[in-house]
C-alpha cells in the first residue's frame, strides 16, 4: 500500500459502514468519509478525490441507478462492485448496464468489507466504487 493517505467514501442513509470502516483503518493511512446524499458523493466523484466510494443501496433505487449511470460518462470510468443481497439479484444486470463489473450477493462484515477496500486499494487503482445492499 502506498504511504499517501487513501480516501473511502460511504454513502448509507444512517451511519453503518462509515464507523466501522473507521475503526477498521484507525492504524492505517486511510480516511473514511461519509456521505448522506448523491450530491455529496459527486463531490466526491467528479472530478474523483475518493480511492473508493461505498455506496449502500437505498431501498428507493431510481435515484442511485441514475446517478451511477453518470459516472459511465467521465473518461476515467472508476470500476464498480455491487454488494447486494439476494433479493437484489434481479438487478445485476442492470447495474453491469450502468458500469458495475461484479455482483456479489450476501451478507457483509466490516472486516470482508475492509479487505475488500484494501485489495482495491492496493491494486493502485485509483478510482474503485463499491455499492452495498444490506440484507
Amino acid at each position: 500500500m502506498s504511504n499517501s493517505v487513501r480516501t473511502i467514501v460511504v454513502f448509507e442513509s444512517r451511519p453503518r459502514w462509515e464507523p466501522e470502516l473507521q475503526r477498521q483503518f484507525r492504524n492505517e493511512s486511510v480516511l473514511v468519509r461519509g456521505s448522506r446524499t448523491f450530491g455529496e458523493l459527486s463531490a466526491f466523484a467528479f472530478p474523483p478525490i475518493a480511492d473508493v466510494l461505498i455506496i449502500d443501496l437505498p431501498e428507493e433505487l431510481t435515484e442511485c441507478l441514475q446517478w451511477l449511470s453518470k459516472l459511465v460518462a467521465p473518461p476515467q470510468v472508476p470500476p464498480m462492485i455491487v454488494l447486494c443481497s439476494s433479493e437484489a439479484i434481479d438487478l445485476e444486470w442492470t447495474l453491469r448496464d450502468v458500469g458495475v463489473r461484479e455482483v456479489l450477493v450476501g451478507s457483509l462484515s466490516g472486516e470482508q468489507l475492509a479487505r475488500t477496500c484494501r485489495r482495491l486499494i492496493s491494486k493502485s487503482a485509483r478510482w474503485t466504487t463499491l455499492v452495498v445492499r444490506r440484507q
